[in-house]
């Protein structure tokens, strides 16, 4: 079977009975008048025949592709999902698409993307990188004078958008020494996949001291991000003896293994155990119990990151990279309540 030919502007200018340069005026807006009735023949003709415009050769021609590559730990994570929607909200109207990939956690895979990027010529890249060294990866894309914001990274010299991560692992911390527990465990995020995990912790043990408690390294386990590294983490800290009576978790993924692990083991949240979690995924308000959580607008953590990125790719060098931060606010629910008489 003979493929199908693609149709031109020539094939257009010939079947409106005008110039090719005619028909570009009207497909570009210009930069030359055309008179109405040259306009009503060539749409007329475009409509016909099926045209559309090889966004290639005008990307070619003006060295831009009109494409934004964002490349995220997971597709399953909701979290990014609803960035990647944020990102979108602006891109659709400056005429932009959006290619969403993932890197698995694999720092190799998350290099090749990079590098792939860099091929195809995208005109600015956003990502949430999981290696360790989040500079040395994009480093390609910086080279060939591609703008790239960093998610949930800071670094200087970069544009990034990040939470106030500090400030979320004392809101958690406070409410459940509020609630009168006293010995409250941490689930880390294990690094570097956990973004902004040593923040979350600065933030947890400053509620501690300023409580006058000194903090217990022992009821701080680091653990993969994922719903099995988080029952197993809750294994440990149940295991020790004298258990917490209160976890925080670096996010709503490890609050849920904790949950079920606490569960397993014949005890009740938040009877015997209260768990905080972070994000406020879509979920999380419909668990047995509701989770409390920290939660920040995940939408638009994407927005400002879009935004930034077309400021970087407008103004080229002369744009200054400067870091966003985003705020966070403590959402109450049922898995959270005061400990139990005697621990």
């Amino acid at each position: 079977m003979a493929k199908r030919r693609r149709v031109t502007r020539k094939d257009v200018a010939e079947r409106a009975g005008v110039s090719v340069a005619g028909v570009s005026y009207v497909v570009n807006g210009g930069p030359r008048p055309v008179t109405p009735e040259t306009r009503a023949k060539v749409e007329q003709a475009i409509e016909e025949l099926g045209y559309y415009p090889n966004e290639l050769a005008r990307g070619l021609r003006l060295q831009q592709s009109s494409t934004i590559g964002l490349i995220t730990p997971s597709f399953t994570n909701p979290v990014y999902g609803e960035e990647a929607e944020g990102i979108q909200e602006v891109c659709l109207p400056n005429g932009y698409l959006m290619l969403f990939v993932y890197s698995g956690k694999d720092p190799d895979r998350e290099r090749k993307l990079v590098h792939m990027f860099r091929a195809k010529q995208v005109d600015g890249v956003i990502i949430q990188p999981v290696t360790s060294d989040p500079l040395e990866t994009i480093e390609p894309l910086r080279q060939a004078r591609i703008p790239v914001v960093l998610l949930q990274h800071n670094h200087p010299g970069v544009p990034c958008v990040v939470l106030t991560d500090v400030q979320g692992g004392q809101l958690a911390t406070q409410h459940l020494l509020n609630l009168g527990h006293r010995r409250i465990g941490l689930i880390k995020g294990r690094l570097p996949s956990a973004a902004r995990a040593e923040e979350r912790l600065i933030g947890y043990r400053q509620a501690l001291e300023a409580a006058g408690i000194e903090p217990d390294p022992a009821l701080v386990i680091e653990s993969d991000v994922t719903q099995d590294g988080g029952y197993q983490a809750m294994q440990q800290l149940l295991a020790l003896p004298e258990p917490p009576t209160a976890v925080f978790c670096h996010n709503d993924v490890l609050a849920l293994g904790a949950m079920h692990a606490i569960q397993v083991a014949g005890l009740s949240v938040p009877g015997d155990i209260s768990v905080v979690g972070f994000d406020d995924t879509a979920g999380s308000a419909h668990l047995a119990p509701p989770l409390t959580t920290i939660r920040f607008s995940r939408r638009e953590m994407g927005r400002q990151a879009a935004t930034i990125l077309f400021q970087a790719i407008e103004q080229d060098e002369d744009y200054e990279p400067h870091t966003v931060e985003l705020p966070v606010e403590l959402v109450v629910r049922a898995s959270t309540g005061p400990p139990r008489q005697g621990k």
